[in-house]
């Protein structure tokens, strides 16, 4: 009978150990999610036989690159036929570049005052053959990248990265991220893409945007959480990344301000903590004094089935409760998230102390949040999306033109033409001021990455700027 009975309680707290482990937070080292240079390494660093052998992705300065480095890639399958590396570069120039033109300059042919920038009907990136090293079993393939942050994946196998069939070879190949380089995510294949970072030479890249600055490894250093929310409204128990600051203390009297950061149409929260590089730059921002201590959570806002949470709201700005775009994005950020947050984490209980943004459709979600609630957060920053259907929306109410109102756009994106200007235009005539500012790009990541860094130098826990609008 005893045996039995420290069995079961054996049993039982197996159980309630696996329970705790389950919905204990879940921490990521993100500093070492990123491919960088050491400060040191360079071509005259190695002989050809050295540099063969070497086995990781590795960024390396070298007098021969157009840029001041190479980046060569590296991927393990003696086994394989075949595999290609594809990344977020292809570059054009200034004088050329539309929402609907670009030089499509690849790496190879990067010259200085190329710009990083693929028109939105392009959305296609070169998917590069590498070559594979026998002796080693790694595949290799070497460009030089200018200044920034690149995204970085392997497609492995024979077959077609659009999907379509290839004569003669069934379609198992498959894309991964760089197995020695895996991105900040809450669960292996969350994200497929790797970070590497290239640095800025200012002799080389002298006529060239400097893409690279707050993006790097910092002393200062963070904490990356991943956290189950639970919530009706979705469903599901919701994944959230929570970015707690250096040095957080969960008795700081007052509680730390905080941004609810948004992720687009297709993908989730963990965009912003692996490919929008979040953690870093908010360390290197705080640490150069541009933004207060600050904890930054970036949600997945989908239901049990990935679909999108709708934020659509009655003109009037009240919730839409029938029909099929019932609301269900503002009871999911008020009613759960923000009170589970005030719970688990020191945050500032104040609305003067929240901020909300979010990319292409998180900015139309932040435009949908700021008509409903504006009196919840302090700050509303829409980037690369609003609601393009403000027209007949009441913008007469007071309490709109009480918090920070702001946008971001790439210049070469379709959506400011599309979405942000009409909002814009709608905003003047109801007389609420925003502030604006403008990256080069269209609607890709390097853009959401330095109008985050725009966000938190020059928008969030500053004074609200005077606008004189002309109406």
């Amino acid at each position: 009978m005893k045996r039995k009975l420290c069995f079961f309680l054996f049993i039982v707290l197996l159980l309630s150990l696996s329970v705790f482990a389950f919905a204990a937070p879940q921490e990521v080292d993100y500093q070492k999610c990123l491919v960088r240079w050491d400060g040191k390494l360079s071509d005259k660093d190695f002989t050809g036989e050295e540099f063969a052998a070497l086995t990781k992705t590795t960024v390396y300065q070298s007098d021969k690159s157009p840029t001041g480095f190479f980046v060569t890639f590296r991927y393990y399958g003696p086994d394989q036929t075949r595999v290609r590396v594809a990344g977020e570069w292809m570059f054009s120039t200034r004088a050329i570049s539309t929402v609907f033109s670009s030089a499509l300059i690849h790496p190879k042919d990067w010259y200085n005052g190329c710009i990083l920038h693929i028109g939105d009907p392009w959305p296609s990136r070169p998917f590069d053959d590498m070559t594979l090293n026998k002796d080693t079993g790694y595949w290799f393939y070497t460009i030089p990248l200018p200044s920034g942050t690149y995204c970085y994946q392997f497609y492995v196998g024979e077959g077609d990265p659009t999907g379509a069939p290839v004569s003669g070879h069934e379609q198992t190949s498959q894309f991964t991220s760089d197995p020695q380089n895996l991105p900040a995510e809450r669960v292996l294949g969350d994200e497929v893409y790797s970070q590497v970072l290239v640095p800025y030479d200012p002799v080389k890249q002298s006529l060239s945007p400097d893409y690279s600055q707050y993006q790097d490894i910092c002393e200062q250093k963070g904490t990356l959480l991943f956290e189950l929310v639970p919530s009706e409204v979705a469903g599901t128990d919701t994944p959230v990344g929570i970015y707690l600051p250096h040095g957080y203390n969960p008795r700081k009297e007052g509680g730390y301000p905080y941004l609810i950061l948004a992720h687009g149409g297709g993908s989730h929260g963990s965009i912003w903590t692996a490919q929008g590089m979040m953690p870093n730059i908010t360390d290197n921002l705080i640490a150069a004094g541009l933004v207060k201590p600050m904890i930054v959570v970036t949600p997945t806002i989908r239901d049990s089935k990935f679909n999108w949470l709708s934020s659509n709201t009655n003109p009037d700005g009240s919730l839409i409760t029938e029909g099929k775009q019932v609301s269900q994005a503002q009871p999911y950020i008020l009613n759960e998230l923000i009170p589970w947050l005030e719970e688990h984490y020191n945050v500032s209980k104040d609305p003067k102390d929240r901020a909300i943004s979010g990319l292409s459709a998180g900015g139309m979600f932040t435009s949908n949040m700021y008509i409903h609630c504006p009196e919840e957060f302090g700050y509303f920053y829409m980037m690369s999306g609003a609601n393009a259907n403000i027209a007949g929306y009441d913008l007469s109410r007071p309490e709109l033109k009480t918090p920070v109102v702001a946008f971001g756009t790439g210049i070469y994106d379709s959506l400011l033409f599309r979405m942000v200007y009409p909002v814009q235009e709608a905003f003047t005539k109801a007389g609420i001021e925003f502030r604006n500012t403008y990256q080069l790009g269209a609607h890709r990541m390097h853009v959401w990455r330095e109008l985050y860094i725009d966000l938190l130098s020059n928008v969030l826990w500053k004074p609200k700027p005077e606008v004189h609008l002309n109406r």
